[in-house]
């Protein structure tokens, strides 16, 4: 009984060390990371049990990621980066058919995303707000992606553009969310061939 009580504090000490290391040591990218894999997993994520499992305080991981609203959209729009990366690094076309051939990869991943499906499954309205809203993190990283992509293509002299490179990566960016969410807008199937279509028209070079 007695050596059931002292392991029983030697096991307390050492997980209060352990809480006092994390706390030290802990930074925003680990509760970013953590995040993102409950997100992988399909995991609620929640500030509290997040700051739990780091051994922070609910006080400290709620200055860092603000919300557990705005978490969410910092952890989807770093595999929108992660998405891009890959799309790009395995397109061989140029100009506006590169532009077409990224949006339409990344449409195909977006949709066959089982982690955001189901996410997007639990709360429509909240997660539209996350993922396609102008204050959302991911819409803004789309966006900066297509536009660093349209203009490189501009300078390689393999396209034109009728408007600012800005301008047409956000219209291509509303055109990707509306086809991609329509299940979630207006009740209807998505139709990636016809967002395809009506993305090859707005890059359509005039000869």
């Amino acid at each position: 009984m007695i050596r059931s009580r002292h392991k029983a504090r030697r096991s307390n000490t050492s997980e209060s060390l352990m809480r006092r290391r994390t706390w030290h040591t802990c930074q925003p990218i680990d509760l970013h990371s953590l995040a993102r894999q409950w997100f992988i997993g399909a995991k609620r994520i929640e500030l509290q049990k997040l700051a739990r499992e780091l051994g922070i305080s609910r006080a400290t991981a709620y200055r860092w990621a603000g919300s557990a609203e705005q978490l969410v959209g910092h952890v989807i729009a770093s595999l929108v980066d992660d998405s891009f990366q890959q799309i790009l690094q395995g397109t061989t076309s140029t100009g506006s058919e590169r532009v077409l051939e990224v949006l339409e990869r990344f449409m195909s991943n977006a949709r066959r995303s089982r982690p955001l499906r189901q996410f997007l499954a639990k709360d429509a309205q909240l997660g539209l707000k996350i993922v396609a809203s102008n204050h959302s993190p991911v819409q803004e990283r789309t966006v900066n992606h297509l536009q660093q992509l349209l203009e490189e293509e501009v300078e390689r002299g393999h396209m034109t553009l009728p408007v600012e490179s800005n301008v047409m990566a956000y219209a291509l960016t509303r055109i990707v969310e509306s086809f991609l969410y329509a299940d979630l807008i207006t009740e209807a199937t998505p139709d990636l061939k016809n967002a395809s279509t009506s993305l090859r028209l707005m890059l359509r070079q005039d000869s």
